[in-house]
């Protein structure tokens, strides 16, 4: 069940044992190693459309892959302390003959655990920001887990993390990642290397969870440093609203079969109306209240969220969005599930600004789809 799964991310995303389906294949001497993976087809129709004149048609049926991926972890056992681990993930798109096959690398870090003084990973991997808090709100499928766009560009590639062990409830988690000049020469500017830091704690008491999180932004568009794989508040990234980023999650067991979460994020350092309208974006988000709830019935489970969504433009509306979804599980590692998703991008601004804004119609996303684990 996705309880059970999110459960597992919560508590064991900060170490190589976040696959809940893995099945070892090698395990001998001390050292472990686990394969697992996940096929996720969907059949999506109706979804918000582009603007006028953007030249698209994006909100009629589709087959599509819903993050599709297979990875390996492995795990030394040092002493009764201490192990080493180490994990690869790959994922594609699989709804199609695809000739690139699984072409994006994730989740590929090394590291080291330990119960005693907590645990270090280097390479690619989620953010803390995202492990600690926000992982509670990745219960969709497909659409409907709503987020600001920093959790993405403090983490994947050259980072490195540090997690405390359980403090009687309290658990503390550090990162960084290392944002290169190497490779471009912007004339005038500093072309050196900088660092980009998040932060996370956590606490657990009973049937309560709580997350409280930091991710910081930078702009390095001036001095050529790459985000490597996450997207910047830079000058060229469109939807950039501010710069720090900061959030608090909150999971609460009402029974064993009912929980509902809450999170609130919120961007600092807003850009100006000016500096908005300068690069097109009206339409940036700069805070998020969401509230989601999960019923487990059994065989499967019956999941909504909503969240408003609070605009960086001072003349522009607020947005509502919201999902609603089931599944039914037949089998141990394969379940079919329904989905719909509603966003509201309304706006009051004028003719002129709304050109520049896309996703203007509220239609319904469906999704209808099958996800086996292993």
């Amino acid at each position: 069940m996705k309880k059970t799964l999110l459960a597992t991310a919560i508590v064991g995303a900060m170490g190589a044992s976040a696959a809940a389906q893995a099945g070892t294949v090698y395990d001998q001497d001390g050292t472990k190693l686990d394969l697992y993976g996940r096929v996720v087809y969907g059949i999506t129709t109706g979804g918000p459309e582009d603007a006028p004149g953007a030249g698209e048609k994006t909100d009629g049926s589709e087959f599509v892959d819903l993050g599709s991926r297979f990875g390996f972890i492995a795990n030394h056992e040092v002493t009764r302390d201490m192990s080493v681990f180490a994990r690869m993930e790959f994922r594609g798109d699989a709804d199609a003959q695809n000739a690139n096959g699984f072409d994006t690398v994730r989740n590929t870090y090394l590291g080291v655990k330990s119960n005693s003084w907590g645990s270090v990973q280097a390479g690619n991997f989620d953010s803390v920001y995202y492990r600690s808090g926000d992982v509670i709100f990745d219960v969709p499928e497909n659409a409907g887990w709503e987020q600001l766009g920093a959790i993405a560009a403090d983490s994947r590639g050259d980072a490195i993390s540090y997690s405390t062990p359980d403090l009687s409830g309290f658990r503390a988690h550090v990162q960084a990642k290392h944002l290169s000049g190497n490779g471009d020469v912007v004339a005038g500017q500093d072309n050196s290397s900088t660092w980009t830091t998040a932060a996370a704690v956590d606490y657990t008491i009973n049937d309560l969870y709580m997350s409280l999180g930091y991710s910081q932004g930078k702009d390095v568009s001036d001095r050529g440093a790459s985000y490597d794989g996450g997207d910047p508040y830079a000058d060229d990234v469109p939807y950039a609203a501010g710069e720090d980023l900061f959030g608090f999650f909150a999971n609460y067991d009402f029974t064993d079969a009912f929980s509902m979460r809450f999170k609130y994020e919120q961007i600092t350092d807003t850009l100006s109306d000016e500096e908005l309208a300068a690069r097109g974006r009206f339409d940036a988000e700069e805070s998020i209240a969401g509230l989601g709830a999960t019923y487990d019935y059994g065989m499967g489970e019956i999941y909504g969220q909503y969240a408003r969504i609070g605009m960086a433009a001072d003349d522009a509306d607020d947005k509502d969005r919201w999902m609603l979804g089931g599944n039914y599980r037949f089998s141990q590692p394969m379940y079919v599930f329904a989905e719909v998703y509603q966003q509201d991008d309304g706006t009051d601004l004028d003719n002129s600004v709304r050109d520049n804004i896309r996703n203007l119609d509220d239609e319904i996303l469906t999704t209808v789809g099958v996800r086996y684990d292993f």
